[in-house]
């Protein structure tokens, strides 16, 4: 991994070449956005929402959120049939965020997660031999006291990644609500990446995105239909570049109401071998692990006072490869329109 200011901007700016030529592709191609802004994830609206939807879409509209997530993690799933009993994890995170629509059809996104973890077993990442919870873990042949020691059964927080995205929203064929979308991650600043209590992996990603929503005709169902590709900073030259498949269906219940089943998968290049839990390669293997899921999940939304949204959610892992083992996921957001 890249260090430094000018490391990591370095870093960056090859991530951006190798996505330059397919950005042009990506418009073209007319696949869809973060569909949050969309006309069917809307509760308040009536099908079908093709009047809302452009209005809300115009220059100086937008929303800003925050939202609650608490996340439960029992093992690290090596396989599909294989979780290894690692211990657990409690993660607490506050999530802002703000889209501001800067012209007709083009929104800006920019948003941070601050994350609360808690580690607690028997096989903790240790940076160096110094904790007294590592007593018993083989030291690093080359130890990082640069790297803070964070699984000794305490919560410990962080700020983790910018997120930075611009989007183009259309509607196309009368009611097929299309956005491609081109997102940043970026280290907030260069936090710890090796511990099982870690907030993140630190590094800098470019994902390109696509999203369709459709309302059914004279139905007051919707689905909507996401892929991405996010190309990512490497680490010891591991590539771990991977593709991100969401998918939903909803309905509107009245005006104020919308419940929702959802479905999310990555799956994409990483390192799969051995480790030796002593090497350079072992400090830096949540950098360069696969980490390959699926989850489904059920969700509701209710609109209030006209610019409010309430939206919880609650998801579950359903296959995974190289991954914590998630329980659930919940999430609580508050949203404003403006």
């Amino acid at each position: 991994m890249q260090s430094g200011g000018r490391g990591r901007g370095e870093a960056l700016v090859r991530v951006c070449r190798r996505v330059a030529a397919a950005i042009f592709a990506m418009l073209v191609a007319g696949h869809a956005e973060d569909a949050d802004a969309q006309a069917g994830r809307r509760p308040g609206e009536a099908p079908p929402p093709i009047e809302q939807v452009l209005e809300e879409t115009a220059a100086g509209h937008g929303s800003m959120s925050i939202g609650y997530v608490n996340t439960f993690v029992n093992g690290f799933r090596l396989t599909q049939s294989k979780i290894l009993a690692t211990g657990t994890v409690r993660s607490h995170t506050i999530d802002l965020s703000v889209d501001y629509f800067v012209t007709n059809g083009w929104s800006v996104h920019a948003e941070i997660p601050y994350i609360v973890n808690r580690y607690q077993g028997a096989a903790p990442h240790c940076p160096t031999a110094a904790p007294p919870q590592c007593a018993m873990i083989p030291a690093l042949k080359n130890p990082h006291p640069e790297s803070r020691f964070l699984d000794d059964g305490s919560f410990h927080g962080d700020w983790q990644d910018w997120v930075l995205g611009v989007s183009h929203h259309a509607d196309i064929d009368d009611g097929y609500f299309v956005t491609p979308s081109l997102t940043l991650y970026i280290p907030s600043h260069d936090y710890t990446s090796f511990a099982n209590a870690a907030v993140g992996q630190d590094l800098n990603r470019v994902e390109l995105g696509a999203t369709l929503a459709h309302q059914f005709e004279f139905t007051e169902w919707y689905y909507r239909i996401g892929f991405a590709h996010v190309f990512a900073e490497e680490t010891l030259g591991q590539n771990i570049d991977y593709n991100k498949l969401d998918l939903e269906a909803g309905n509107f219940l009245s005006e104020a109401w919308t419940i929702k089943l959802f479905g999310t998968a990555k799956k994409g290049n990483g390192y799969k071998g051995a480790y030796d839990l002593t090497s350079e390669l072992w400090f830096h293997h949540d950098q360069r692990a696969l980490h390959n899921y699926a989850s489904l999940g059920l969700g509701a939304d209710y609109r209030f006072k006209e610019k409010y949204v309430l939206s919880s959610s609650l998801q579950r892992e359903i296959w995974g490869e190289q991954i914590f083992n998630f329980k659930y996921a919940f999430e609580l957001r508050l949203t404003r329109d403006f």
